[in-house]
């Protein structure tokens, strides 16, 4: 064990708050995700992030999608598991190719974690093609 990992254990101070890496940036992380729909029906979801853990805080997505057909329109959101949902990035059209980059105010999954990050087609008319999602996000603890 080596570095500030080994400090703060050699002085009993390690707790889940305590960052393991901290650069320029923070802990500041980013998860990556491309999903290939084959019509996904209206009001269709694809699970994009699976059991967020307690800890968690969401700051900024990414979305770079082809174009998906006629009349398709995608949302992303975050649910808890009493299926409370919190709006990551508002209905988009998506009939040609979109990217659109969405700062949030930090969100927090709390008490009311783990979350998933759900994909939903929020058009009227079945989505095909691929979509990437870049989540940023920092792990500040529980």
């Amino acid at each position: 064990m080596g570095g500030i990992a080994a400090r703060y254990f050699l002085f009993g101070k390690m707790n889940m708050k305590t960052p393991f890496y901290k650069g320029a940036q923070g802990n500041l992380s980013k998860h990556i995700v491309t999903v290939a729909l084959s019509a996904l029906a209206v009001s269709g979801t694809k699970v994009i992030a699976e059991d967020l853990p307690l800890g968690t805080e969401i700051t900024s997505v990414t979305v770079i999608g082809a174009a998906l057909g006629v009349d398709t329109a995608y949302k992303l959101d975050l649910v808890d598991r009493d299926s409370n949902v919190t709006a990551l990035v508002a209905s988009t059209t998506s009939t040609s190719a979109t990217s659109k980059t969405v700062p949030l105010k930090p969100i927090y999954v709390g008490d009311e974690g783990p979350s998933d990050i759900v994909l939903t087609n929020s058009g009227t008319g079945a989505a095909t093609g691929e979509v990437t999602v870049h989540i940023e996000y920092r792990f500040v603890g529980y």
